[in-house]
């Protein structure tokens, strides 16, 4: 079953809540909408974090309304997904929906495709990355591309051309920590907005020769994460053996980007 339900997920002492498109549900599975800044699980690196796991399990013990309706007792992820990345997050409603999706992704036996906004240029309107990936000494939020670590794969293909920068369709055939980041870095084609992995802000004043700030000077990015986004996950149910198909739209912020893009750093447009 898909469609454009919502749930509401509150933080523990109800100050503030965040609204999630579900994106597919059966008897096995849930698939949420994750916006950017938020997390899947808990991270002890940063706390002060919100995460979906925990406004999860704060709905399960405060017996949420949805929860008691959809007679749910447990939610499980089936994958993390980074804190500034937006788009798909699916939750598993047993143990034993958690373990069988967990095999199917270990194994990498299903399609993975994300939308990223790049600085640079690439050669070819097609290409792959095949380069091992490793953890940086003193760096756990790091990985790097290269010589050392487990083998990793990851297809792009150029979606739109712009002046400087580009927007490419992302297929990982592995699954490894910060993968298409660090492919990207690796290839001198960092994600906008990431820092972590060599990219800047989108700042209009950049793109609009005559650009006029605010009274007070300051200017807000057009993106102010890292734009990469999760837009489509396709697999072979576990239980049921049909083939599952979730998509995800590109969120406001990377459309209000390629909005900007397209007036003022237009390039040859080859599909969006």
């Amino acid at each position: 079953m898909s469609g454009k339900n919502v749930i509401r997920l509150f933080s523990k002492d109800e100050t503030c809540s965040w609204l999630f498109p579900i994106l597919f549900e059966d008897e096995h599975y849930i698939a949420l909408d994750k916006m950017s800044h938020m997390s899947v699980s808990h991270s002890q690196l940063h706390p002060e974090r919100p995460s979906l796991s925990e406004l999860i399990r704060n709905s399960i013990e405060n017996k949420a309304r949805w929860i008691t309706k959809k007679n749910i007792n447990y939610l499980g992820f089936a994958y993390r997904l980074d804190f500034e990345t937006s788009g798909i997050s699916l939750f598993c409603k047993s143990n034993e929906a958690r373990v069988a999706i967990g095999d199917l992704l270990g194994s990498n036996q299903e399609y993975r495709e994300f939308d990223c906004l790049v600085h640079g240029s690439p050669k070819d309107d097609v290409f792959n990355v095949d380069s091992k990936i490793g953890w940086v000494a003193g760096q756990p939020e790091i990985m790097k591309a290269g010589k050392r670590g487990k083998f990793a794969s990851t297809k792009f293909e150029v979606l739109e051309r712009f002046a400087g920068m580009t927007m490419l369709r992302c297929v990982p055939d592995t699954d490894r920590k910060h993968q298409i980041r660090a492919h990207l870095n690796y290839v001198r084609l960092s994600p906008v907005g990431d820092s972590s992995y060599g990219g800047k802000l989108l700042m209009l004043s950049r793109l609009k020769k005559n650009y006029r700030p605010r009274r007070d000077g300051r200017e807000k990015p057009l993106l102010d994460r890292t734009s990469l986004h999760y837009k489509k996950l396709q697999f072979d149910h576990p239980f049921s053996k049909e083939k599952v198909t979730i998509e995800s739209e590109l969120p406001k912020d990377m459309c209000v980007a390629l909005k900007y893009l397209r007036k003022y750093a237009s390039g040859l447009g080859l599909e969006n």
